[in-house]
């Protein structure tokens, strides 16, 4: 069963909006946090600036420091409406000087730092305090502590009204994104249904290459391997339609002989009941039998050829696939007064093993020696051997020279030399290619002057070595 299609549209907005959504948290975090740190230091100066406004009103007399306003006046020069704060100060003993904080805000005077402001919080029964305590010195070198301290809820006020200053804008413009993203993928993607539909009207009747105009760059390499593939299927039908076509012609041949002899038989036979047929006739009959028979046998071996290579073709060994080959062939070349002979070592060969189908290996070889009985010499030589990782395979016979027109054309499909027998159809050669080919190797034609009349050349890899 197939899996559910993706949807292309649907991943890019999901992808999309993933990203902006963590975009926007991102980055309403980092305003959030920057915009609290921001505030914090701005309020943390205010409370500064009223510890040092308080610091500005202690006088420094004989006896010791002094305060010259009191607790209602001090707490007017420091005050907020939306914080209340609370202020004290201490002598160098940290005896209490003057002010309203409450006794239940612990202070370490200890862990303080004399010559900067010191900010920090404290955990009351009323809350969280932010707190600033700043050393006055004098030149006698007395000093004073100034504290300040102001309860927390103004900040939290702020950073409340930030956080929603920040986050509900970035909300508000989803329903501005979302729709832009959708119209924005839609355009985006709108020359990639151009080409579906385009493909989608592509028939075996149009082939054509898709138009390369308003194509995308992401898009166009796909649009040339789709071209590349169309030129390619439209190739293979061209040829498929000669194939028929050819083998239609050839075959009616042999079809409409038989046909017209066997007529010729039943008239002689409604005429003479009791005579024999004539023997020439069924001799004709017999031989016309036996073309068709071999033409639809090299379609069928052609057909089987024509199909991919498999991965779970069978090794076989190379000297077994020699050895039957000749042993078959023997008495159709002693039928031709032919010389046949085997020069491959088998003893040398016998650890050969070659990765592919034995059988149509021996039929490939069974065409290149059919068609050295009906067109080569007299003598006809099978031999084998390693050169580097291959093993070449020769059927070699010393017939006369092949010119360079024809040896272009003998692999072509039910193409016949001028001196071509009437048994033939062209298709023995061309079946021999297309299987060693689909074996991953090659058939080569030689002929005069590199080798003494024609010989056909298999190249196969070899699996062990």
């Amino acid at each position: 069963m197939l899996k559910k299609a993706f949807s292309l549209r649907r991943n890019l907005l999901v992808t999309f909006l993933a990203l902006w959504l963590v975009s926007v948290v991102l980055a309403t975090f980092a305003a959030f946090w920057l915009s609290g740190r921001a505030a914090q230091v701005s309020f943390d100066r205010i409370l500064k600036d009223d510890a040092l406004a308080l610091a500005a009103q202690i006088k420094w007399l004989p006896d010791g420091p002094s305060f010259s306003l009191d607790t209602n006046t001090a707490d007017l020069v420091i005050f907020d409406s939306s914080s209340p704060s609370q202020f004290a100060l201490f002598d160098r003993k940290l005896n209490p000087i003057t002010g309203d904080l409450q006794a239940d805000i612990p202070l370490n005077f200890k862990a303080l730092k004399g010559n900067e402001p010191n900010f920090f919080d404290i955990l009351t029964a009323k809350g969280l305090f932010r707190v600033v305590a700043l050393k006055i010195d004098h030149a006698t070198e007395d000093f004073v502590w100034v504290v300040v301290a102001e309860s927390n809820a103004k900040r939290s006020d702020i950073s409340h009204e930030l956080a929603a200053a920040i986050f509900l804008p970035a909300v508000g413009l989803a329903f501005l994104v979302v729709p832009l993203l959708l119209a924005g993928i839609r355009y985006g993607l709108a020359p990639a249904q151009s080409i579906s539909e385009a493909v989608s009207r592509k028939g075996i009747n149009d082939l054509s290459p898709l138009k390369l105009e308003g194509v995308p760059e992401e898009l166009r390499v796909v649009i040339l391997h789709i071209n590349d593939l169309l030129n390619r299927l439209q190739e293979a039908i061209e040829h498929e339609r000669r194939f028929i076509a050819d083998a239609a012609h050839q075959l009616r041949t042999p079809i409409a002989g038989i046909k017209l002899l066997a007529e010729d038989l039943v008239r002689t036979h409604k005429a003479k009941a009791h005579e024999p047929p004539d023997e020439e006739v069924l001799q004709e009959l017999n031989a016309a039998a036996t073309r068709a028979t071999h033409l639809v046998r090299q379609l069928l071996s052609l057909a089987r050829t024509d199909r991919p290579r498999q991965e779970d073709d069978i090794s076989f060994v190379l000297t077994d696939v020699l050895s039957e080959v000749f042993e078959q062939w023997r008495k159709p070349i002693a039928a031709a007064h032919k010389q046949w002979s085997l020069q491959a070592n088998l003893n040398q060969l016998s650890h050969i093993v070659i990765r592919g189908n034995a059988v149509l290996v021996g039929e490939a070889l069974g065409n290149i020696i059919d068609n050295a009985i009906q067109y080569g010499g007299s003598s006809i030589v099978l031999n084998a051997q390693i050169v580097g990782t291959q093993v070449q395979i020769t059927v070699t016979d010393n017939g006369d020279t092949v010119s360079p027109q024809d040896r272009d054309l003998m692999l072509t499909p039910f193409w016949r030399g001028a001196n071509a027998g009437p048994v033939g159809v062209g298709l023995g050669l061309p079946i021999a290619a297309k299987a060693i080919q689909n074996m991953g190797g090659q058939l080569v034609i030689k002929t005069r002057p590199e080798v003494n009349g024609t010989q056909l050349l298999l190249v196969l890899p070899c699996s062990n070595l």
